[in-house]
């Protein structure tokens, strides 16, 4: 098989869009977070917090995609999880190289995209709360409030993501560029992701109207105060100058 490309991001990034899309326009094998897939976000956590081996990792990862990578037959592999970006060192010890592709999000529309999909509701919310490393070790003053850990979990796993870029093949996209208003901007990038697969780019044209059927679309989004949204933007404004957004851009 050759090297596996993966995309990564802190998950309300749109990456469901591209099973879809990379299985009807290219020869290549996508899947978003296939079964099993949430045992990974465990094990991302369990992993870099040093309480798992990387060779464990590797074999979890080998037997939990056996069936999938049979059936390939030649073809490249493309996985869209963010439950997996923390298992990165250990894949790339079993495959040799992987690609990663970093999807980022501003940060109020990601938290406001993630609390509107139920970050903080039923199963999530208890699991956030109790389940160990089912979030990340995250730096906040009060762990019950769900926009503190939202804000530090942007920090944290985008952070954990761009050190990828020494040592393995890196694109980072933004959000906003991929899905951008402008039909232009939005199919460079995903020609640029394209390229980077190793696949041949669409015309603008084909790309544009795979763009216009986003996946996975939060249908309920939660309004920040502005108080709200001005704690996030302080914890966040680091990151936000090294990936150009500004707090208007939301």
């Amino acid at each position: 098989m050759d090297s596996p490309v993966f995309i990564l991001s802190t998950g309300r990034t749109g990456t469901q869009f591209f099973e879809d899309y990379f299985n009807q326009t290219s020869k290549a094998m996508c899947r978003h977070e296939p079964w099993p897939s949430r045992r990974f976000k465990f094990l991302s956590n369990l992993y870099l917090n040093q309480k798992v081996s990387p060779q464990r990792v590797g074999r979890i990862y080998r037997n939990s995609r056996k069936k999938l990578f049979r059936s390939l037959k030649g073809r490249s592999y493309i996985e869209s999880s963010n439950f997996i970006f923390g298992c990165m060192p250990p894949l790339k010890e079993m495959y040799g190289e992987v690609k990663i592709i970093h999807i980022v999000r501003h940060p109020l529309s990601y938290v406001s995209s993630h609390l509107g999909k139920g970050f903080w509701k039923g199963h999530k919310r208890f699991f956030a709360k109790h389940v160990p490393y089912w979030l990340e070790t995250l730096d906040v003053e009060d762990r019950s409030d769900p926009l503190l850990l939202l804000a530090a979990r942007w920090n944290y796993v985008n952070t954990r993501i761009a050190s990828y870029v020494d040592g393995y093949p890196y694109l980072r996209i933004r959000f906003e560029d991929l899905f951008s208003e402008d039909p232009g901007t939005a199919s460079r990038k995903l020609n640029q992701i394209r390229e980077f697969c190793g696949l041949s780019p669409l015309d603008p044209l084909e790309n544009e109207g795979w763009l216009r059927h986003p996946k996975n679309v939060s249908l309920r989004k939660h309004m920040l105060t502005s108080a709200e949204a001005e704690s996030i933007l302080t914890s966040c404004s680091e990151l936000m100058k090294e990936y150009q957004y500004s707090a208007e851009q939301a």
